[in-house]
């Protein structure tokens, strides 16, 4: 069974994962110059990624018959995102995604729960690839 620290911590990546700038860019079908397809693409690609982690987060409370976290709603601010440039957008998504591992690894520097670490730890190693791949991104193509 799932202890009171478990759960809050999948809550806490539930919530951190489901209202995500990531998420909401990809669900606003943003617009980008064909020049940028390929990194508009790539940034669809990692945003699934994710939300397919974190349906897996979801179904580990399901099995455990445990209440699902309110997934809530994108902040009104993410509003300002639309529109934009991937070279606006790009650094944008590079800073949550820092500001999402920095958290993940403060929660799970004391966390011990055996069933959930591992998820955890997975998750957060899928983060700090993103990451990775968000700022190979925002280099400048090599001419």
């Amino acid at each position: 069974m799932m202890d009171a620290r478990g759960y809050a911590l999948i809550a806490r990546i539930v919530s951190m994962g489901s209202a995500s700038l990531l998420q909401y860019v990809i669900d606003s079908a943003p617009w980008s110059a064909a020049t940028s397809a390929p990194a508009l693409q790539k940034i669809g690609e990692i945003a699934h990624e994710e939300r397919d982690r974190i349906a897996s987060f979801l179904r580990v409370l399901q099995k455990q018959h445990l209440r699902r976290p309110a997934l809530g709603a994108y902040p009104s601010h993410f509003t300002t995102t639309n529109f934009v440039s991937i070279g606006y957008l790009v650094p944008r998504l590079i800073t949550e995604h820092e500001r999402e591992v920095a958290e993940l690894e403060s929660h799970l520097r004391n966390f011990e729960d055996e069933a959930i670490r591992p998820l955890a730890a997975g998750y957060l190693d899928l983060k700090r690839a993103h990451l990775q791949t968000l700022k190979d991104l925002a280099k400048p193509a090599s001419v």
